[in-house]
């Protein structure tokens, strides 16, 4: 059902394009308005579904294929305005990555799958549910109901689309410009095709995910309850589901053949002779497919040439970025729902405290109403060039009030916080060694979806986890591998050109080294902070000393660790106590005669606290030996 750019007019792309314009804006301010930040997660994974369900080709009528799309699905689990973004961004990577579907044509193929497609399966879902009796029992045959003529809907609108182009768009001795066959061709061979096969395949998908997910009691659109509900654990078997589609889609690789109507200039001409007519090559998609993007190179029809292998690489890369995407707008949905529910008055503050105090009994009440610098007045601010110290220390103090927060994610009911702390770090220690002598990607893949699971199931905060461990992978790691990827370090098949003199070109080899590198980065850095997530400060050191670490590194370790936290909020605090005695702007200059003074201060004041706290342990009895009290 992908429309490629060469069977299309732009004018008929164009018009589709514009179409959609409306809708997408409609659909955007829908989901910002109906849609919370705790449902982005069932959005990814649906948006990811539709993508994985549309790799599974199912052999059709002439030795074509078809495939299920599951936009009603999308539609029945978070409305058909979210189905409208998340299969557009399904659509997306299908065209830039794979070329499965074209730049062109992405508005055209976003109006038949991303809009009538769900539009018109979740109309009729609802009516047949209705008619059923509006009773749970019934909600996944009627969701199968729908999706059933949804997915015809959206054909008969793709055959309509590719039937008008060789009435509109010809020579003047009537040879076809773009799509030869006309409607009475495409109408019935594309409806056939979506009744007998995809339709038949994307009803029982549907019924089953929609049944599955009452199993798992996952409130669905229109329900009395709200999907912003639901709690984390419940999505992890989701989450296990749709790792497995991925493991599987390499079957989509056993119907050979396109899909009806996704012909390149040559296969145009065949069917111009299997009409009975003359054959020839439609001029313009002939040089549309010539010019035509499709997609990066050595990912292109998902890499199918290279056996299955390539075809799940190309699954996990389609649904990691599709997951990735939707993830960064949940950020900043996230971010608008914290800026427009910000307090207005101190009843809404004390409320939001009680919460807070109520929420996190761990945390004591000075360090939920102190851990942060309230920002500078504007009539202070307006004349400071810079923030840079302010921002730091606000940082720092956010730090030492975090500290806490990982100690009540080791002390949650999960997976890891189960295991024993030397077996954890054990572990730990043999995968970090192991992988750096992996080198196939899809395994190294595999071993980080593997780490996230557990944290998943270790109810870990995995939106942190994802945020460190990539910015250093981009930032630090990628600064010094990206180089590798380019033609001059690594030669090979060019994938990407840069500049054309002189050349210098991104190749597959390098890309492939690059990418390899950098997830063993990040699988090392994801072990290590779900480690320290999942396991207490004094249960650590003790598993460290089951290991024979040294007892001088292991004090040293635990007086860092305990005693960096107090000079930061020391710092932070002499700062506070020169911004509440500040007056007016104040210049560079006294900014860093501040800083000089400060750092001073801050040392001497180290010195003295570690006098006294040796003073403090030797009356105590401390020999050099820690003791754990547990």
């Amino acid at each position: 059902m992908h429309i490629p750019d060469s069977v299309l007019s732009p004018a008929t792309s164009a018009a589709a394009a514009v179409a959609m314009l409306p809708i997408w804006a409609a659909a955007g301010k829908h989901v910002r308005k109906n849609m919370g930040s705790r449902q982005i997660p069932l959005l990814a994974m649906g948006s990811a579904f539709c993508f994985t369900i549309m790799m599974f080709n199912i052999p059709a009528l002439g030795g074509t294929t078809a495939h299920p799309v599951a936009g009603t699905l999308l539609a029945v689990l978070l409305g058909p305005w979210a189905a409208v973004i998340g299969v557009s961004v399904s659509l997306a990577i299908q065209a830039l990555l794979f070329g499965d579907g074209g730049l062109m044509t992405y508005g055209a193929n976003c109006f038949t799958m991303a809009f009538v497609l769900p539009f018109t399966g979740f109309a009729l879902y609802r009516i047949s549910h209705r008619l059923m009796g509006n009773s749970d029992r019934t909600r996944p045959i009627a969701a199968a109901v729908g999706s059933f003529f949804g997915i015809n809907a959206a054909a008969g609108i793709v055959a309509l689309l590719l039937g008008i182009q060789p009435s509109l768009f010809h020579e003047a001795n009537g040879h076809a410009l773009f799509f030869p066959l006309g409607i009475s061709i495409t109408l019935p061979a594309m409806l056939i095709t979506h009744l007998l096969v995809a339709g038949p395949a994307e009803a029982v998908v549907t019924g089953l995910v929609v049944r599955y997910l009452q199993t798992m009691s996952i409130p669905l659109y229109g329900e009395n309850h709200s999907a912003g509900d639901l709690p984390s654990r419940r999505t992890e078997k989701i989450w296990i589901g749709l790792l497995a589609m991925i493991a599987l889609c390499p079957l989509g690789l056993l119907a050979k053949g396109e899909a009806w109507g996704e012909w390149d200039a040559k296969g145009l001409s065949e069917q111009i002779a299997k009409q009975g007519q003359q054959a020839y090559i439609p001029k313009s998609a002939l040089a549309s497919e010539a010019h035509g993007y499709k997609g990066i190179r050595g990912f292109q029809d998902y890499a199918s040439e290279k056996g299955a292998k390539g075809y799940l690489t190309a699954g996990l890369l389609g649904t990691g970025m599709i997951v990735g995407l939707i993830w960064l707008a949940g950020r900043v949905l996230n971010k608008n729902e914290r800026t427009h529910s910000s307090p207005s008055n101190s009843g809404e503050i004390e409320y939001q405290r009680s919460n807070m105090m109520s929420a996190s009994p761990v945390l004591p009440e000075w360090m939920i109403t102190c851990s942060h610098i309230e920002p500078l007045p504007k009539s202070v601010r307006k004349g400071t060039r810079n923030r840079f110290l302010e921002n730091t220390l606000n940082e720092l103090t956010n730090r030492h009030a975090s500290s806490l927060r990982i100690e009540e994610s080791a002390k949650r009911s999960g997976y890891l916080q189960r295991i024993e702390p030397q077996v954890k770090i054990l572990i730990s220690l043999i995968f970090i060694i192991s992988i750096s002598s992996v080198r196939n990607l899809p395994l190294l893949a595999a071993i980080y979806l593997l780490v996230l699971y557990s944290a998943v199931i270790s109810h870990l905060p995995i939106k942190p986890l994802l945020k460190r461990v990539w910015a250093f992978v981009f930032l630090f790691a990628g600064a010094i591998i990206l180089p590798s990827t380019l033609n001059v370090v690594t030669p090979g098949r060019e994938l990407i050109v840069l500049w054309q003199q002189p050349r210098v070109s991104m190749t597959f080899p390098g890309t492939v080294v690059a990418a390899t590198l950098m997830i063993k980065i990040a699988v090392a850095l994801s072990l290590g902070m779900t480690l320290t997530l999942s396991t207490r400060w004094n249960s650590m050191l003790k598993g460290l000393a089951v290991l024979r670490i040294p007892t001088l590194f292991l004090t040293v370790l635990a007086m860092t660790h305990r005693y960096l936290s107090v000079i930061m909020q020391t710092a932070a605090d002499m700062f506070t106590a020169r911004q509440s005695r500040l007056v007016g702007p104040q210049s560079n200059s006294q900014g860093r005669s501040f800083i000089g003074a400060g750092a001073g201060a801050l040392f001497g004041k180290s010195l003295a606290l570690s006098e006294e706290i040796h003073q403090a342990m030797i009356s105590r009895g401390f020999r050099g030996q820690f003791i754990q009290l547990d």
